[in-house]
């Protein structure tokens, strides 16, 4: 009777003891990273650019869950300026339009929300503007449930590009309703980044 007994004793515990470890396992980390070094770029022709050896800062971007919060960190720009920055598609050679998630231009995102909020911003891909302090740095996060990082889906921001742009942005007035979007903008591009996938 006892050998009989020993048998599922020993099987029960050893049940016990693997379950014991997996409940005691830490969680695995499901954040997903990535990353853009930006350069200075300068124009060649009307749509084409030539990427400099300037370093102009880094673009830290992670996603967990539904939500990815982006980091960006200038340097080395004139102290005391404002600078807008967008995702745009295309490469820093050939710099695209604005990233507006497979939309084309006539999509505005200005009412959009973007966890509960409006966006406020004409296209998906406005980041916003980053103000540089006295040293020529600057710092910009936001967080927004409208991107993705490698989602493979028309809110995948991978593959993209950051611009950082000469001028400030006034998105507010672009969100206007009256305001006439048939113009093109004077803001050159000054600096340009790649978002790729940090691989860990």
């Amino acid at each position: 009777m006892k050998t009989n007994n020993f048998i599922p004793l020993c099987f029960l515990l050893a049940i016990s003891l693997l379950v014991s470890c997996n409940e005691n396992e830490p969680d695995i980390d499901q954040t997903v990273r990535a990353s853009a070094q930006l350069t200075s770029i300068h124009s060649d022709t009307d749509s084409t650019y030539i990427s400099g050896d300037q370093p102009y800062g880094t673009v830290q971007l992670s996603q967990t869950d539904s939500i990815v919060l982006i980091e960006i960190f200038l340097e080395n720009f004139n102290p005391n300026t404002i600078h807008s920055v967008h995702i745009h598609s295309g490469t820093c050679e050939k710099p695209g339009m604005h990233w507006n998630m497979g939309h084309g231009m006539e999509t505005l995102f200005c009412n959009e929300r973007s966890l509960g909020i409006p966006w406020a911003k004409p296209r998906a891909g406005d980041v916003g503007n980053v103000s540089v302090g006295y040293d020529g740095s600057g710092y910009f996060s936001l967080r927004t449930n409208l991107w993705k990082l490698g989602s493979t889906d028309d809110k995948d921001i991978l593959g993209s590009i950051i611009v950082v742009h000469d001028k400030l942005d006034d998105f507010e007035m672009e969100c206007n309703p009256n305001h006439s979007h048939n113009h093109t903008h004077t803001n050159p591009k000054v600096a340009c980044g790649s978002i790729v996938l940090i691989e860990e």
